[in-house]
């Protein structure tokens, strides 16, 4: 976790402790904007279990949010305490330092009894052993069948096919495009099925310069995450797009993924987009231009990023928009910004542990979560219809294509893998050069450093 976290005040603090999702020192909480969707007006169908009778006691919790995004759980612990009157749900909510208190109380043996986890350090705590692992309970007395939740949110918190963890919320990558640009321009809207060649075309026939030569309309905006082109999880799902990969599924090898002609062929692509076909804004130009949201401004006529502007965009009467899934090559891909639930392994109180940890990512206790962003549950998704809602329908059909995050091999891929990779694409994006030399001695960098640990 070696970014510098520029927050945006405008939105409110739900957080994500990600080591690729968040531009922040190790370990804080990342800063996600808060998306409050459509209030879940029906109770989700739960099915009734006997309450085993250990649910009983007190148990904590650990969050790294506060202010506003501590009313979910709030609200949550209130109705789980109705339904067990015999329980006390005790919230701990630290906003700075989390990762590091967190550590510290692994190390204690003194850790909350559920606890978030953000997507980057769900190998880094695993490899501690204090999270416990979740498959015991899942067909014990107070049994949970996973086929609730949507696959790609899931995956992230199973760790050689096993679950360790449960969602809290997530985003995965998702296009935003300006239809009055693309009127404008009489440009088609993108299809389900676009490819990156519709999307260059695209791309650069709404990009506009003036008489002067100079751009005035960038046709995409990628990644957006505050302002940072070498973000790795905004730009993996062309990686996976072209069947490549960063490294290999037992976490220990990089040469051969990270360099391979897939993955050389998929990062050529995405340099080239801003500097062969100058479609998107280069660094210096976001520089220039910092502070300006060029999305709702129309300077770029698509935007690439995470789910969490869409409640500023509806908010915007001047802005008409719509989603679109990332477009393809050999395949459909996408990637995805993902907290979760875990259990403390060294926990006294496990059974009223698990308990609330199925009630808040399963059931009533999801609802809280759901009104203020994406939930894993599908029939939660379902009774907000965001199937058929028309910013969100994209979004949802691309769950189905998100790749288990590379992250989840090896707690030393950030420093090891992403940290060379990045610096191999920052250089190619400013200086040019030879993408295949670049990602080769990335790998060379990446493989020394795997075998150090």
């Amino acid at each position: 976790m070696n970014k510098n976290l520029r927050a945006l005040a405008i939105f409110v603090v739900l957080g994500l402790l990600l080591t690729s999702c968040a531009p922040s020192p190790t370990p804080a909480p990342q800063i996600v904007k808060e998306t409050v969707v459509k209030e879940v007006e029906k109770q989700v169908p739960v099915t009734v279990t006997p309450q085993p009778p250990k649910i009983a006691g007190t148990i904590r919790i650990g969050s790294w949010e506060s202010g506003g995004a501590l009313e979910p759980w709030k609200e949550a612990i209130k109705g789980f305490e109705a339904k067990y009157p015999g329980v006390k749900v005790q919230l701990e909510a630290v906003p700075q330092d989390y990762g590091t208190k967190l550590l510290t109380q692994f190390s204690a043996g003194t850790a909350p009894d559920v606890f978030m986890v953000g997507d980057g350090d769900v190998a880094k705590f695993a490899a501690t052993g204090s999270i416990e692992l979740l498959d015991p309970y899942l067909t014990g007395d107070n049994p949970l069948d996973l086929k609730v939740f949507y696959p790609g949110p899931l995956s992230i918190g199973q760790l050689q096919g096993k679950t360790y963890l449960m969602t809290k919320d997530y985003s995965p990558l998702v296009f935003y495009y300006n239809r009055a640009l693309f009127d404008a321009a009489a440009v088609d809207y993108p299809k389900e099925d676009w490819t990156w060649d519709d999307f260059l075309a695209t791309a650069q026939a709404l990009t506009k310069k003036d008489a002067g030569g100079n751009i005035v309309q960038w046709g995409i905006q990628l990644p957006d995450h505050w302002a940072d082109a070498v973000w790795f999880r905004g730009m993996s799902p062309l990686i996976y797009e072209n069947g490549g990969a960063i490294i290999s599924s037992d976490g220990k090898k990089a040469t051969g993924y990270l360099n391979s002609a897939a993955t050389v062929e998929a990062v050529q692509f995405y340099v080239d987009l801003f500097n062969k076909y100058q479609v998107a804004p280069t660094k210096t130009d976001l520089d220039a231009l910092q502070g300006v949201d060029l999305f709702q401004t129309g300077k770029v006529a698509m935007l690439w990023t995470g789910r969490w502007p869409i409640k500023d965009f509806q908010k915007n009467p001047q802005l008409n928009f719509s989603t679109a899934g990332l477009p393809m090559k050999a395949k459909h891909g996408n990637s995805i910004c993902w907290a979760g639930f875990a259990m403390y392994s060294k926990g006294k109180n496990k059974d009223t542990a698990w308990a609330f940890l199925k009630y808040i990512a399963a059931e009533e206790g999801a609802q809280q979560f759901a009104r203020y962003a994406l939930t894993a549950v599908q029939s939660i998704a379902e009774l907000q219809g965001l199937k058929d809602d028309p910013a969100n329908a994209a979004i949802i059909k691309d769950l189905e294509y998100v790749v288990p995050l590379p992250e989840l091999t090896t707690p030393a891929f950030g420093e090891c893998v992403e940290t060379p990779f990045k610096a191999a694409l920052e250089k190619l994006l400013l200086q040019g050069g030879d993408v295949k030399a670049a990602l080769d001695e990335a790998a060379t960098k990446a493989d020394a450093c795997l075998a150090s640990k």
